[in-house]
């Protein structure tokens, strides 16, 4: 949808003579030392497909606002491009005229801001309906469609209200619906929920989410907001002094932090809502499970320092059963559990059955059930890993993968 290569921007009179020593390796502070000029962004490449939320985070000074700016250039790049795919095929926007650069604008981007910019003399379907008026809409067709983009963003019946009558979470709703009404396929947002109350925060993200569900917008999100990053992100790209030191799916960033400064930007997130069970559980058949009786076709593993548990394979390695002191357990998937939960916690012999993406977070609610391990499949039902309380812990205190041993030569492989 949207490609940055190789993004410069340099604050100053002489940009150019700034570039060639940031190309000749010299430091920011030594550019600032030997010329007085700034720089807010260095060498920044980045892609964001079609659909997804694209998140750039970093403490204030990083540069992710001024890179924001650079995408559709309210700040002019000293040097780079920024490509953008659309209907009519790819779009330099960095080399296009004044003219051609407000139609794109018009037509292909719109940006929400940190502090809403409503219009107070507006009321608030006029406020939503200001980006179809720039493009032209006839009045009553741009206030129709303003109508259902306030039902969309939970403002319906609002339409005739001021903005000085709403409180803020309801003026960022307007911000949002304005840039959903153009019906603009990008949407650039500049920390847009960053001025508000903690709880409305979250309702807004959980907006945001219900609303991307719906309409599959391409986002590119500012934030200084680790936890809001985790939330929202497809991807993550994290900038320290104007470059972008790492990107990645949410559970990389928390798992595989590169460098230092993206250690210490982790280390006190949440991270129950990203890291998976596949990347906590203990790989079955492996180093910490041992086969104890094997015929038939059915090998049966017992885990090491666990002696009363016991789990059942086939030669193919798909589940047959799990005992634990000698009892059969009941086999339940985690998602049906959180769905429509027992009527009494704990009652009975269970053990959970998971998805290998099913979070820390769902895995700790479905321990509300049972005392027993969940068992990680995969569509076929093959055993892929086991995740108990060990896992559990370690996934929270280190946000890190067990260590793991070199696997031995499995019985499953030798049964049959």
């Amino acid at each position: 949808m949207i490609q940055a290569e190789n993004i410069f921007k340099i604050f100053g009179d002489q940009p150019e003579e700034a570039l060639a020593l940031l190309r000749e390796g010299k430091s920011k502070d030594e550019i600032h030392e030997l010329t007085g000029q700034v720089v807010g962004v260095e060498d920044v490449s980045f892609s964001l497909e079609r659909g997804e939320i694209f998140v750039i985070m970093g403490l204030s000074g990083s540069g992710k606002s001024t890179l924001l700016r650079c995408v559709n250039r309210l700040i002019e790049p000293t040097s780079g491009r920024v490509l953008l795919q659309t209907d009519e095929g790819e779009v330099d926007v960095t080399a296009l005229d004044r003219n051609r650069l407000r139609e794109v604008r018009k037509q292909h981007m719109s940006m929400v801001f940190q502090r809403f910019g409503l219009f107070p003399h507006r009321n608030v379907l006029d406020n939503v309906a200001y980006g179809l008026e720039v493009q032209g809409t006839a009045v009553d067709a741009r206030r129709e469609a303003a109508g259902e983009i306030l039902d969309l963003v939970g403002l319906g019946g609002w339409g005739s209200s001021y903005p000085d009558e709403l409180s803020g979470g309801m003026q960022q709703r307007v911000g949002l619906g304005r840039a959903l009404a153009t019906q603009a396929p990008m949407l650039l947002m500049d920390e847009p929920f960053s001025a508000l109350d903690p709880l409305i925060k979250v309702d807004m993200q959980d907006e945001l989410l219900r609303i991307q569900e719906e309409l599959h917008r391409t986002m590119l999100f500012i934030t200084h907001d680790l936890d809001e990053a985790l939330r929202l992100g497809s991807h993550i790209a994290i900038m320290e002094a104007g470059r972008i030191v790492q990107v990645g799916e949410p559970e990389e960033i928390i798992v595989n932090p590169r460098t230092k400064y993206v250690a210490d930007f982790v280390e006190h997130a949440d991270s129950t809502g990203v890291i998976t069970a596949a990347t906590v559980a203990q790989p079955m058949p492996g180093p910490r499970f041992e086969v104890i009786s094997e015929a038939g076709g059915v090998a049966i593993y017992a885990r090491r320092g666990f002696p009363n548990l016991r789990i059942s394979v086939d030669v193919a390695g798909k589940l047959v059963e799990i005992e634990n002191m000698g009892k059969k357990a009941k086999v339940e998937d985690l998602d049906e559990v959180l769905s429509n939960p027992p009527p009494e916690l704990r009652s009975q012999v269970m053990a959970l059955r998971c998805r290998p993406d099913a979070t820390l977070k769902e895995l700790l609610h479905g321990r509300t059930h049972t005392n027993l391990p969940a068992l990680v499949v995969d569509g076929d039902d093959h055993v892929l890993g086991v995740v108990g309380e060990r896992e559990l812990v370690q996934g929270i205190l280190d946000k890190r993968a067990p260590v793991r041993e070199a696997p031995k030569p499995n019985a499953v492989e030798r049964v049959g």
